[in-house]
């Protein structure tokens, strides 16, 4: 009587290497996901009225307007704005963080593989220049 012998062999892909190695390229994938995540992007716009006045953000020059500035925290900023015959103007932003940037929620979304935009946007109007009163003699 002849006796049928199964052999049970695994192919090079199979058994424990292979799950293994599956884990250790789903790892990789997970954490090269994280690696690659988005940011948060904070700027703001400043325009003015009359539009190519100078804008200087917290004592430092950063061009004529409109411009966009970013920025880290959110605070209070001063911000001034001058242009030859015009009054100069001297502001104190305050920046509030928006709800879905606090603890724990803020994590979620640094997490997103996307950029996460958050543009503030500030107009100035600035009063023309008060020419000086000649004296009366």
């Amino acid at each position: 009587m002849k006796r049928a012998y199964t052999t049970i062999c695994h192919d090079q892909q199979g058994g424990p290497r292979a799950s293994a190695r599956l884990v250790c390229l789903v790892s990789l994938s997970i954490i090269g996901c994280l690696i690659m995540t988005g940011c948060i992007r904070s700027r703001v716009r400043i325009t003015s009225q009359p539009p190519g006045a100078e804008v200087i953000w917290r004592g430092e020059p950063y061009g004529a307007t409109p411009v966009t500035i970013p920025f880290l925290w959110y605070w209070h900023y001063d911000v001034e704005i001058e242009k030859p015959g015009y009054q100069t103007l001297e502001a104190t932003e305050r920046f509030r963080t928006p709800p879905w940037f606090l603890a724990p929620m803020d994590l979620l979304m640094e997490m997103l593989p996307i950029p996460i935009p958050d543009t503030r946007k500030r107009h100035y109007v600035l009063e023309a220049a008060v020419p000086p009163v000649n004296q009366v003699r």
